[in-house]
C-alpha cells in the first residue's frame, strides 16, 4: 500500500469512529415514548463555618488573628453575649494600635495584652482607656490614645452585646488601625441572636379611653417558645387590677390565659399600668404585660393645680377664677376652704364661689390693699365629692 493510500484508509476510519466517540459526551437519550427530563438547577448554600447569626459571609482570619468573627449564640430577652478574640504579634517588632472603633451596638471592648489592660469604652467622652489597679485593689483609668503592642506578645480581646428585649439577630464589629506592614487595619465582628422566652398576645392591651369609676375587662394569652410546659408561680400586686390565670394544655404546649379587670381607679392614680408575672422557666424568669388606659378622673380643675398671678401693681385688685367640674354627675359644692404655707397677708385675699350647672367656679381675688412683697401658698378647696375631698391649688405673685 502506497503513503497516500495508508491516509486515505486512517482518513475513513476516524470518520467512522466519530459518532461513536461524541457519543461519550452526549447526556442519554431519554426512552421512547418518556419526556426529557431537565437537568436540575444547583443551588450553593456556603457552608456553616461560613455563615453567622445575621447570614453574611464569615470574615477570614488574618496573621494576627486565626479568628475574626463569632456567633454568640442565642439570648431570650435579657442577659449579655460576650466573646473573645485570641491574637498574637507575628512579627518581631513593636506594633501600635489606634483609632479604636467600635459600632453603636458595641458596648465596651476589653483588650489585653501580656499583664496590661485596656478598656474601649464607645460611648465615652474617652474611650480609650488603660486599666489599672491601686494597693487596695481599686480600679484606676488613664485616658490612651494608642496601644502598644510588644514583638511577639500574645493577648485577647473580650466584646460584649446587650440583648435585653432584642428578638432576632444583633451584630457590632470593631475596627482597628495598626503600625504593622502586614496588617494596617482589622476588623472583628460578632454577632448573637434574640429569641422569645415567652409568646405574648396581644403584646400590648390598649383599653383607651375610660372613666374613673368605669370597669374594664381584657385577657391575654402566653405561651413560651423555649418551654412547652411551665407555670405561673406569682404575679407582682398591681393598684386597680383584679387578675386571674388558668393553664391550659394544646398538646404538650402549655397556654396561659390571663384574665384581668381594670377599675375603678383613684384620683392620682394614671391611666393603665404593668402587669409582672414570674415563672418557673430559666430559673424564675419574668414577663411584663402593659395595660394601657387613658382615665378621665372624677374631677377636672381648670386652669389646674398651679395658679400664676404675676407681677400685681401695688395698690390694684387682680381676680382670677379656677373651675372644678366633677366628670361623674356630682352636684359639686363648696364645703370651706383654708391657706397653708402662706407667705404675704391673708387678709388681702378673697375667695368665694358661684355655680355654673354641676361646675363649682372658685374666685380668688388679691385685694388693692395688698402690701408690697412676695404672695404665694397652697390654697386648699374642701369639696363635697365622694371621692376627692379636697384639691391643693398653688399659687404665686409678687406685689410692687
Amino acid at each position: 500500500m502506497t503513503f497516500s493510500n495508508l491516509g486515505l484508509t486512517a482518513a475513513v476510519v476516524l470518520l467512522l469512529a466519530a459518532p461513536a466517540l461524541a457519543q461519550d459526551h452526549k447526556a442519554p437519550e431519554a426512552p421512547a415514548g418518556e419526556p426529557k427530563q431537565a437537568e436540575p438547577v444547583k443551588r450553593i448554600t456556603p457552608p456553616p463555618s461560613q455563615m453567622n447569626g445575621t447570614q453574611l459571609p464569615r470574615m477570614p482570619s488574618n496573621s494576627w488573628f486565626e479568628v475574626t468573627d463569632q456567633d454568640l449564640g442565642t439570648f431570650f430577652g435579657e442577659g449579655e453575649a460576650n466573646g473573645k478574640f485570641v491574637w498574637t504579634n507575628p512579627t518581631d517588632q513593636a506594633v501600635d494600635w489606634s483609632n479604636l472603633q467600635g459600632s453603636c451596638q458595641c458596648i465596651r471592648a476589653v483588650i489585653r495584652a501580656g499583664d496590661r489592660e485596656y478598656q474601649l469604652r464607645p460611648k465615652h467622652a474617652t474611650p480609650l482607656v488603660r486599666v489599672s489597679r491601686d494597693a487596695q485593689g481599686r480600679e484606676q483609668t488613664e485616658a490612651v490614645a494608642a496601644i502598644s503592642i510588644q514583638p511577639r506578645e500574645t493577648g485577647s480581646i473580650e466584646v460584649f452585646l446587650d440583648m435585653h428585649g432584642i428578638t432576632g439577630p444583633k451584630m457590632a464589629t470593631l475596627d482597628v488601625h495598626t503600625t504593622d506592614p502586614g496588617l494596617q487595619h482589622f476588623k472583628l465582628r460578632w454577632t448573637a441572636t434574640g429569641a422569645q422566652l415567652f409568646a405574648i398576645a396581644p403584646a400590648e392591651v390598649q383599653l383607651n379611653k375610660m372613666t374613673w369609676n368605669e370597669v374594664k375587662e381584657f385577657t391575654v394569652t402566653v405561651t413560651s417558645p423555649l418551654k412547652k410546659d411551665f407555670e405561673i408561680t406569682r404575679m407582682e400586686n398591681a393598684k386597680a387590677f383584679d387578675v386571674k390565670w388558668e393553664k391550659k394544655l394544646n398538646g404538650e404546649l402549655a397556654v396561659w390565659t390571663i384574665s384581668g379587670k381594670y377599675g375603678p381607679v383613684g384620683e392620682d392614680i394614671a391611666g393603665g399600668g404593668v402587669l409582672k408575672f414570674w415563672t418557673d422557666v430559666n430559673g424564675g424568669a419574668s414577663f411584663t404585660i402593659r395595660v394601657m388606659a387613658f382615665v378621665q378622673g372624677p374631677l377636672e380643675v381648670k386652669p389646674g393645680g398651679f395658679l400664676t398671678l404675676g407681677m400685681i401693681k401695688h395698690g390694684s385688685a387682680l381676680h382670677k377664677e379656677i373651675v372644678f367640674e366633677p366628670n361623674d354627675g356630682t352636684d359639686l359644692q363648696l364645703a370651706g376652704f383654708r391657706f397653708e404655707k402662706l407667705r404675704g397677708a391673708e387678709q388681702s385675699l378673697k375667695v368665694s364661689s358661684t355655680k355654673d350647672g354641676n361646675k363649682l367656679v372658685l374666685s380668688f381675688d388679691v385685694l388693692d390693699s395688698a402690701p408690697k412683697g412676695l404672695l404665694k401658698g397652697d390654697l386648699v378647696v374642701e369639696l363635697n365629692h365622694p371621692l376627692v375631698k379636697e384639691k391643693r391649688i398653688l399659687f404665686n405673685g409678687y406685689v410692687r
